[in-house]
Order: C-alpha cells, then sequence, then structure tokens
C-alpha cells in the first residue's frame, strides 16, 4: 500500500515571521510526523488592511530565511501568484491538486482558529484539511478545546497542541523596529538582519542615524561600512570648506555605497522596480550601477527626496556636467576617505585643501585614464564632466592671465 503523505500548509501574514511561527511549525512537524510543511504567506489577507503590511516579497523571501531553521519546511508563493484576496479554501483546494494521495493539515494561530467559522467556505476547509492550532496563552486552552469540540461535531478533525506560551507577536516587533529598540530576541538572525537591511517597518518622518547604521551593517561588510562612515566625515569636511550643506553631506556621504555590495541580479530589480531606465552603455557596464540602484534605493526605500543628496550618490562614480558643490564634495570624499592608501592619494587630499575643481579634474583625470587603460567603457557623464571642468579652469587662467 502507497504511503499517504502529511503535508500541512501554514498560512498568515507573517508580518514579519518570528521565533513563534518557527516553534510552532517545528512543534507540528515532529507530533504530526509531517513529510512537509508549507510556509505560505499571504497576497492580500481578507481579515487585514493591506496597509498594514510590507509587499508580499519581502514577506515571502523572510518566510524562506526562517523556513531554514524548520526541518521538512519550504515556502510557497501559491497565495502571493493568486490575484485578490487569499482565502484559504482555494489555497487546500489548489493543495489537494498538487499533493494528490496526501493527507493535508492546515496550522493557524488561535485566534483564527476560534474565527474559522466566519471565515469564505469554512465547511470546505473542514473537508479538506484537518485543523492544527496552539494556545495563546494559558486562559487559551479551556476555549480552544470548547470550539474544538464544536467543529468536530460538525465533522472537522482538528489537533490542538499543548504547546508552551510564547508572548511574541509580529505587531510588538514592528513596534520595536518603529521605535528602534531590538528585535534579537524575536526572530532569527537573517530575519533581523533582512529587516534592517531592506528598511522595513521604521519611521521615515526623519532621518535617523543609528536606524540608518543598522542598514549599512546590514548590507555591507565591514571594510565598506568603514568607508562610508570615512566618506561622510570627508564630506562633512569638505562642505564647511566650500560651502555646501553638512547635514547633507554627512547623509549622501553615509549612504553613496548602499548597494556596492547587493548582487548585480539584485540591482537590477531595483532599478526596475523604480522605473530606472538604462542606457545601452550602462547596462552591459555592472561596476555602473552601483550608484544608480544606489540613488533609487535611498530616494524609494529610505525616503530621502532631496534631489541633491540622490544626485549626489547617483554621481558619485562617475561625475558630470553641471555638478552641485555637493555633488563634488561627495564625488572627492570617495576618492580622498581616511582609509584609501593608492598612489596619488595625498596629492588630491592637498589639492582639494586648495581647490575643489582642481581636485575634481585630478580625480576625473585619474579614473578616465585608468579604465582607458583597462579598454574599459567610460561613463559619458565622466567625460562631460571632465571637458566642463577643464574649460572652467582655461577660463581662470585666462582671466589671470
Amino acid at each position: 500500500m502507497k504511503k499517504v503523505r502529511k503535508i500541512a500548509m501554514y498560512g498568515g501574514s507573517f508580518n514579519p515571521i518570528h521565533n513563534a511561527h518557527i516553534n510552532i511549525a517545528q512543534a507540528f512537524v515532529k507530533k504530526l510526523k509531517l513529510d512537509k510543511l508549507l510556509f505560505i504567506p499571504t497576497a492580500v489577507p481578507p481579515h487585514k488592511s493591506a496597509g498594514e503590511m510590507v509587499s508580499a516579497q519581502h514577506r515571502l523571501e523572510m518566510c524562506a530565511l526562517a523556513a531554514k531553521y524548520v526541518k521538512k519546511a519550504e515556502v510557497s508563493d501559491i497565495e502571493i501568484r493568486r490575484s485578490g484576496k487569499s482565502y484559504t479554501a482555494d489555497t487546500l483546494r489548489e493543495l489537494s491538486e498538487l499533493y494528490p494521495d496526501s493527507e493535508l493539515y492546515l496550522i493557524m494561530g488561535a485566534d483564527m482558529f476560534m474565527t474559522l467559522t466566519d471565515w469564505y467556505q469554512p465547511e470546505e476547509i473542514f473537508k479538506l484539511a484537518v485543523i492544527c492550532t496552539v494556545p495563546r496563552n494559558d486562559d487559551d486552552m479551556a476555549a480552544l478545546s470548547e470550539r474544538e469540540k464544536q467543529y468536530n461535531e460538525m465533522g472537522a478533525k482538528t489537533v490542538v497542541l499543548d504547546l508552551k506560551r510564547s508572548d511574541i507577536s509580529s505587531t510588538e516587533i514592528r513596534r520595536a523596529v518603529f521605535e528602534d529598540r531590538p528585535i534579537s530576541k524575536f526572530v532569527c538572525p537573517e530575519v533581523e538582519k533582512y529587516i534592517y537591511a531592506n528598511y522595513l517597518y521604521v519611521n521615515r518622518s526623519e532621518v535617523n542615524y543609528v536606524r540608518l547604521h543598522k542598514v549599512l551593517k546590514a548590507r555591507m561588510g565591514e571594510k565598506r561600512y568603514t568607508h562610508s562612515c570615512n566618506v561622510s566625515d570627508e564630506a562633512v569636511r569638505l562642505a564647511k570648506k566650500y560651502g555646501a550643506d553638512e547635514e547633507k553631506a554627512r547623509l549622501a556621504g553615509l549612504l553613496h555605497d548602499i548597494t556596492k555590495e547587493t548582487p548585480h541580479d539584485e540591482q537590477l530589480a531595483i532599478m526596475e522596480r523604480f522605473n530606472v531606465e538604462l542606457d545601452t552603455l550602462v547596462r552591459s557596464s555592472p561596476k555602473l550601477w552601483h550608484a544608480i540602484s544606489g540613488a533609487a534605493f535611498v530616494r524609494n526605500v529610505i525616503g530621502v527626496d532631496d534631489e541633491d543628496i540622490c544626485n549626489s550618490i547617483r554621481y558619485h562614480t562617475s561625475g558630470r556636467a553641471g555638478m552641485s558643490v555637493l555633488e563634488k564634495c561627495i564625488f572627492i570624499a570617495d576618492f580622498t576617505s581616511a582609509e584609501r592608501n593608492y598612489s596619488g592619494v595625498d596629492e588630491l587630499r592637498t589639492l582639494c585643501n586648495k581647490s575643489l575643481e582642481a581636485a575634481m579634474l585630478y580625480g576625473l583625470s585619474f579614473s578616465i585614464s585608468d579604465l582607458a587603460l583597462k579598454n574599459s567603457a567610460i561613463d559619458p557623464n565622466a567625460v562631460a564632466c571632465y571637458n566642463e571642468v577643464v574649460l572652467r579652469l582655461l577660463q581662470k587662467t585666462e582671466v589671470r592671465s
């Protein structure tokens, strides 16, 4: 006789998924001897406002990270791919077709279990799956047992697992992030890093440097993080010397390399998501992407809509014609930050203390020559910037003579 596979659906908003979800999944895998457990984040849950949640893709990614902690666990986008609201009855019907000759289990929280008869097609849910839950607190067990009896009389099969209580909630985690309180005891390390790296659940009404440093540490290694901090410090110094906004310099310098260590496919996804068009040269030159994807990320994810800051990030590697003083400060700070030790950096540091324009010419000449020697593509913005600086310095020389 063919063995009947046991497959559980663990659905929910997972906004975000946390350690209590992981513990519940682990307990049911063991108790029921499951062959597979599917974390299935909802697209648009019928009982919640979509405005309360981060994107379905973010929640799917976090579930994938957490699933690594549960034996037999996988993540399914079955509800995300389905348009409209996510109804459990529809998902169970689809799962029964995907896994014929299998016994389906539906895992849910105690509050969902208590209201199951108010769901869409509850009789169909009872027919398709064994309903599983755990108590939320010490007072839940009696009520759950009473409701379990009611469901059993309606023909349902149920499992109420008396698991050790947990006071973790997604609501509390979101509030903790918003208030800059630690969340490491609530979520697995990979989910914590993902939340910080993608700037989720934060208060975007003000610039918070503690939070921004968490973002950078989650998105880059220690060496790149140190460089970003040094560029920020140098940018502030140059801004003060040459009359740019020091606070903008601090922020732009800190964030200029925010996607530098982001994989190229993810950088492309960022640019596509925010409708950034790439010409043929740029698309074929991945080394140019991080400035472009970084500016898009800072504007649309971090929520910095200051045009000068975003342009300073966008053109910090190439320069461009018509650069503002702030843009030039970031461009030069990237070349001269404290940890830089390449041949010529001391000369550039000397120049930037005398003339921002002369430092720009030196930096542009250095980068364009280096690219030419490597037979690499040169961004037309860099050429336009170089020509503009040369002409401006030439005009100043002619005036003096």
